[in-house]
C-alpha cells in the first residue's frame, strides 16, 4: 500500500497561521499527514479535533497519534462541524483545514471501488454505514440523471453517450464490478478518447464517488458553518481537486467577501510548486483558498 503524502503541507502550515494555545479542526484526518505536522506546533494548552467519515482511516492513522494527549479523532462527517464544536464544547477556534482530496489509501483499497485498477465491487462509499452505493446510482438512476451527474460533477466530454451505454448495458445484466463499469465506458466513446494521459473511466469515477458521498453539498455545508463558529482572524484552509469543487468554494467565498463576512488572504488561488508535482502526482490539480473570517 502506498504511503499517504499530504498535499502543499508547508503551504498550510503557512497560512493556517498556526498559534501555540490555539484550537485548530482538521476537517478531512484522512493518512493525518497534515494533523501531525499541525499538532507538532501547537503546545500543550492547544487542541487539535481531527474529523473523518472513514473509520478504516482513522483506525490507520490513529496509533501515531496516541501520544499527544490533545488530539481528539472523531468518526464524522464534515459537514455536522457545528453540531461537533457544541457537542464538544468548543468555544474558539483558531483554524479550520480541509483537504478535499480523498486519501490515498482509499484508492489503494482493492475492495472498496474507488478505482479502476482493481476489479472490485461499485461501493465508494466514504462511510461503510452509508445506505447508497455506486452500484446502485449506475443501475437505478435514469439516463437524464447520470448524465447530469457525469456532466455536473466531472465535466465529462462523453456524459451522454456513458449514460446510455450504463442503461443498455444493466438491460442485460446488473452492474456490479468497476471492470463492468470501465468496459461499458470503453465501448461508450471514441477511441481516440481511450488513449489519453488520463484514464478514459476517470471523470466517470469521479462523479460517481461525489454523487454517491453527496460530497458538493457536504462541502457547502461545512464551508458555510466554518465562517459562522470560527473566531475573528481565523482563518479557513480549503485544498480542491476538480472543477465542481473549485466552483462551489469560488462562489461562496465570493458572496461571503461581498457580504463582508471574510477576507480573501489571497485574491488567486494558491498552486503546488513544480517541485511538489514531480514528488507527488496527486498534487497536480490541487488549487489552495485561504480566507479569514472579519
Amino acid at each position: 500500500m502506498k504511503t499517504h503524502i499530504p498535499v502543499m503541507l508547508n503551504e498550510v502550515l503557512e497560512y493556517l497561521n498556526i498559534k501555540n494555545n490555539g484550537i485548530y479542526i482538521d476537517c478531512t484526518f484522512g493518512g493525518g499527514g497534515h494533523s501531525i505536522e499541525v499538532i507538532k506546533k501547537l503546545s500543550n494548552k492547544g487542541k487539535l479535533f481531527c474529523l473523518d467519515l472513514d473509520i478504516e482511516a482513522i483506525e490507520h492513522s490513529r496509533v501515531k497519534f496516541s501520544k499527544y494527549k490533545n488530539v481528539l479523532i472523531l468518526n464524522d462527517n464534515f459537514a455536522n462541524i457545528e453540531n461537533i464544536a457544541k457537542k464538544q464544547k468548543i468555544r474558539k477556534i483558531n483554524g479550520v483545514l480541509l483537504d478535499l482530496g480523498f486519501s490515498s489509501l482509499q484508492i489503494e483499497d482493492e475492495n472498496r471501488g474507488f478505482s479502476f485498477n482493481y476489479n472490485a465491487p461499485l461501493d465508494m462509499r466514504f462511510n461503510k454505514n452509508g445506505i447508497l452505493t455506486a452500484e446502485q446510482i449506475v443501475n437505478n438512476n435514469s439516463e437524464a440523471e447520470l448524465e447530469n451527474i457525469l456532466k455536473d460533477y466531472a465535466d465529462e466530454q462523453f456524459a451522454g453517450s456513458i449514460a446510455k451505454g450504463i442503461c443498455l448495458s444493466r438491460k442485460e445484466k446488473k452492474i456490479q464490478t468497476t471492470k463492468d463499469l470501465v468496459e461499458i465506458i470503453k465501448k461508450s466513446v471514441p477511441k481516440w478518447y481511450q488513449h489519453r494521459r488520463v484514464h478514459v473511466a476517470t471523470k466517470t469515477f469521479q462523479a460517481l464517488r461525489i454523487a454517491t458521498n453527496n460530497e458538493l453539498e457536504n462541502i457547502r455545508k461545512v464551508i458555510l458553518s466554518a465562517m459562522d463558529i470560527i473566531s475573528s482572524k481565523s482563518r479557513i484552509v480549503v485544498i480542491s481537486f476538480h472543477s465542481a469543487e473549485h466552483r462551489i468554494l469560488k462562489n461562496i467565498f465570493k458572496d461571503a467577501e461581498k457580504g463582508n463576512l471574510i477576507k480573501l488572504i489571497t485574491k488567486k488561488p494558491i498552486f503546488p510548486k513544480y517541485e511538489e508535482i514531480m514528488h507527488n502526482s496527486r498534487a497536480r490539480s490541487a488549487q489552495m483558498r485561504v480566507v479569514e473570517k472579519i
